[in-house]
């Protein structure tokens, strides 16, 4: 195609004029999403897109990246920021601000009444562990019973039994501490 610099410098403006309205609606998902991470991706996506565009755009002129196109492109998205996108922008900010408000109110309504389950079902679970350890406070001599006997094997008798080997199969070792 055989296209002036004047004439790609405007269809570029205009495409970025066009391409301003991709810009607002990631700023609308900016507002809505007020974290760090939502609009460094908002960012990065934009820029991603613009530069997609653009390169469309340039190949489409004349099959090469002129910068008059990259400049026509950046003024035609300024000048919907500047114009158009800050009377968006009020009232974008205006709706963010009443959409925030209502799902407050929703979310502080869910809050309460999760809020009135769970101490309901802490109440009785507290109330089992206050009776549970009543009953342990109760018999202490079965809680400090000692773990060795001295009428009972350390080993599971049973168990060798059952496979077939008995006492006569245990290896007897007697452990002294300190050098000798």
């Amino acid at each position: 195609m055989n296209i002036s610099i004047p004439d790609c410098f405007m269809i570029a403006f205009f495409v970025g004029l066009v391409f301003g309205l991709v810009y607002e609606a990631l700023r609308i998902v900016r507002l809505i999403l007020r974290f760090k991470a939502a609009v460094f991706i908002c960012d990065i996506v934009f820029f991603v897109l613009a530069a997609f565009v653009v390169i469309k755009l340039s190949v489409l002129l004349g099959n090469f990246v002129r910068i008059y196109t990259i400049f026509g492109f950046g003024a035609g998205v300024f000048t919907y920021i500047v114009t158009i996108g800050r009377l968006l922008n009020l009232i974008e900010s205006a709706a963010s601000v009443a959409w925030r408000l209502t799902i407050g109110k929703i979310i502080r309504k869910i809050g309460g009444f999760m809020r009135k389950t769970f101490v309901g079902i802490i109440q009785k679970v507290k109330g089992a562990f206050v009776r549970v350890s009543k009953y342990f406070a109760e018999q202490p001599e079965k809680r400090f019973r000692h773990l060795k006997s001295e009428d009972e094997k350390v080993y599971n008798k049973k168990r060798l039994d059952k496979i077939g080997e008995g006492e006569n199969n245990v290896i007897k070792a007697n452990v002294r501490r300190g050098l000798q």
